[in-house]
């Protein structure tokens, strides 16, 4: 049974996923509303983990958002954000908003587009490269 609250507005906004203490990953929101969003990612997660999203953007700076896992298709899941992240989940909804209001403003006459991500790190915010620089990094060091 789905129980959403709110309209799920289309996006493309950049996370990094964590599922604590060592399972972390780049993610992508696809959707957002006021109680979840539809996350892809290339991690392998199940239903009702709980997850950690990092969120980064123009108003919010760097904030976590904790959320559950709801549903799971291949690299796509659904999920319910917890707790008292309102405030969080406000800006990051004011912003995915303007952004969309933005591309409608200046396409009005194109249908919508389907989802096509990339992953190479000249898409990824500064922070995602130099963190998956740190990773590479401790992969080549020797034990």
């Amino acid at each position: 049974m789905d129980h959403r609250c709110g309209i799920r507005i289309p996006c493309d906004f950049r996370v990094l996923v964590m599922v604590h203490p060592s399972v972390f990953g780049p993610g992508v929101l696809l959707n957002v509303s006021i109680s979840g969003a539809l996350l892809q990612t290339p991690l392998v997660l199940s239903p009702l983990t709980q997850i950690e999203l990092e969120v980064e953007g123009p108003g919010m700076g760097r904030s976590s958002i904790m959320a559950s896992i709801t549903r799971r298709e291949i690299h796509q899941y659904g999920i319910e954000f917890r707790g008292a992240n309102n405030t969080v989940i406000d800006r990051m909804l004011r912003l995915v908003q303007s952004q969309a209001e933005a591309v409608h403003a200046a396409t009005p006459d194109e249908p919508p587009r389907q989802h096509h991500h990339r992953t190479e790190s000249a898409v990824l915010p500064k922070s995602y490269r130099d963190f998956w620089r740190q990773v590479s990094y401790c992969f080549q060091r020797p034990l």
